[in-house]
């Protein structure tokens, strides 16, 4: 608890030093860029490093009301938006076992904040306040937006898995799909091939009946490549492989496998994805222990 009020003095101090400097700066968005937006990705960066769940988990809201503040005061800076954006999955995935409806406004919410990174680009603004669909604009997009991108697509997929008996979530699936696919196209190596983890999910939860790539088959396949990227260090694959390949086809068995796999593994040995890594070791004993409520 020390250290947790350490944490938060230091966050306070932050913030007070950022309203400083943009105050003796004379204008907002340039003490923002100049200062706020370092702090933003260097804050995101430590994150992403850090081995311990709870410290992180308890401090993650403080992060991302910094995080957002920050990115409100420099509305049209792609890199604030995106950090924002993925510092909202991160925080989802954090408390979506314990409380799904949160997750979901928080799923929402980075789905919103990647959806106007995506907008400083002109033409997909414009393709949007004229009513066209996302999936028909994203493929414009160049590899600026990869990033965004994948954090959009991430949180909208999250937010319909965790809808799937609501119809009109579904409205957005094709948007969701194609900017995934888009960002994979730009750089499938992002974040050790998260967005192939996403639409391994996908795949997995999709029959192949309706057309849509969907089915067991292209769901391995994809769990696969993603797998291959981080030469097995990514602990998300064989988690989210056991969360919806394995209790879709009800294989009992490999859903023990791979999480126990996950439980494992040294999390440490990706240093840039450890915090997902020992998120995915908390995960993985969750379902194990509610296997249950999945077959």
């Amino acid at each position: 608890m020390v250290f947790i009020n350490f944490l938060y003095k230091r966050l306070f101090t932050s913030i007070l030093f950022v309203m400083v400097f943009i105050s003796i700066s004379g204008c907002v968005r340039m003490g923002v860029n100049i200062l706020g937006a370092p702090m933003v990705s260097h804050m995101v960066k430590n994150i992403s490093h850090t081995g311990n769940v709870r410290l992180v988990k308890e401090g993650l809201a403080g992060q991302v009301l910094l995080a957002t503040s920050i990115t409100e005061m420099s509305p049209d800076n792609i890199d604030l938006l995106t950090e924002t954006s993925f510092l909202y999955c991160a925080y989802g995935l954090f408390i979506e076992d314990e409380d799904p409806e949160y997750a979901k406004e928080l799923y929402s919410l980075g789905k919103e904040y990647g959806i106007r990174a995506l907008k400083q680009d002109h033409r997909f603004k414009k393709g949007l306040e004229s009513g066209d669909k996302i999936s028909n604009l994203a493929n414009s997009l160049s590899s600026k937006y990869a990033d965004a991108l994948c954090w959009t697509g991430i949180n909208g997929g999250l937010f319909i898995i965790l809808n799937l008996d609501d119809p009109g979530a579904l409205i957005e699936l094709a948007d969701i799909i194609t900017m995934v696919k888009r960002s994979i196209t730009l750089n499938e190596d992002y974040f050790h091939g998260v967005g192939k983890v996403f639409l391994g999910a996908y795949y997995a939860l999709v029959p192949p009946y309706l057309g849509l790539g969907g089915g067991e088959d292209n769901s391995r396949k994809m769990f696969q490549e993603a797998r291959n990227i981080s030469d097995n260090h990514f602990l998300l694959v064989d988690l989210f492989e056991a969360r919806f390949l394995a209790t879709t086809i009800e294989d009992e068995s490999l859903f023990d496998l791979k999480l126990k796999q996950v439980l494992s593994a040294d999390p440490s040995v990706l240093k840039q994805a450890r915090l997902i890594n020992e998120l995915s070791k908390v995960k993985a004993n969750y379902y194990l222990l509610n296997k249950s409520n999945y077959f």
